[in-house]
Parts: structure tokens; sequence; C-alpha cells
């Protein structure tokens, strides 16, 4: 007596349960990073999502956000970011920027804060919240297993 296996059948129940996982994955990751993002005015967290690629038997989950400073409050800057060096003015004498009314009881809107005037800034310390929700989310798995293989 013989076994026959449908391989094409197998294949495509493997991709759905990938595409699955994937998604609930990704969608834990976005819930728990929404929970671990710094929030000044809600944009960065509320532009967090998720997708899932599928490409023959592999499937990848991307949870980010396209918010062009989201790489700045997950890295950091100047001299607490990649390159380690104080932010300074490249085409002016002084740097430009609203106040952050950190502590304040009611901020006011970005656009009604002071402006502040300096000849350079240390920088913002990372906020890895990316790395804490994943971790949160697959803890057990990025601790015993960092590098992915099985």
């Amino acid at each position: 007596m013989g076994v026959n296996i449908n391989r094409a059948a197998m294949h495509r129940d493997l991709q759905q349960a990938g595409l699955r996982w994937g998604n609930r994955i990704g969608r834990r990751i976005v819930n728990e990073a929404k929970e671990e993002c710094p929030v000044d005015e809600g944009a960065l967290r509320s532009s967090l999502s998720h997708v899932v690629i599928q490409s023959g038997t592999k499937t990848t989950t991307i949870v980010g956000s396209e918010e062009e400073y989201a790489k700045y409050v997950n890295d950091g800057t100047g001299i607490h970011g990649p390159h380690q060096t104080p932010i300074v003015p490249v085409s002016a004498k002084a740097l430009k920027f609203r106040a952050s009314m950190k502590g304040a009881q009611k901020r006011p809107s970005k656009d009604k804060r002071p402006w502040v005037f300096a000849k350079s800034v240390a920088g913002q310390k990372a906020n890895p919240f990316l790395a804490r929700a994943l971790r949160n989310v697959l803890g057990d798995i990025v601790r015993d297993n960092p590098r992915g293989n099985q």
C-alpha cells in the first residue's frame, strides 16, 4: 500500500498558514508598538502598520511606519545616533526648531510653540520602541533564537 502526497496542495496550505501567521503576528507587533511608541501629536503612532510578503516558501512580515522621522525616533540622532556627532547647521549660522514643551500640562500644538535657536544640539536619544514591541510579542523566540535559525 502506497501513500500519495499532493505536494501542490501541501505547498498551498503551508503558504496560507504562513500568511495567516504573518498577519496575526504583524497585528500583534503593531498593537504593541503603538503602546511603546512615544507620542507628541500621534502621527507616528497612527502610521504604524505591517505588510506580509510571500515569495515561494518564504513568508516575511514587515512592521514599520511611512513617517520620515520614525527612523530617527527609533535609532536616535546626533551624538545618540549612528554617526555619534552633534547636529550642527549646514547652510545657516544656527539651527531653528520648535520647542518640545516637555512636562507642560497642556502642550500647545507645534505651530504655536516658541522657536529655539542653537549653534549645535546633542540630538535625540534612541527610543527603540519597535525592538521592544518585537521582544514583547516574540520574546521567547527572539531570546532563544536571536539569529532566527532553527
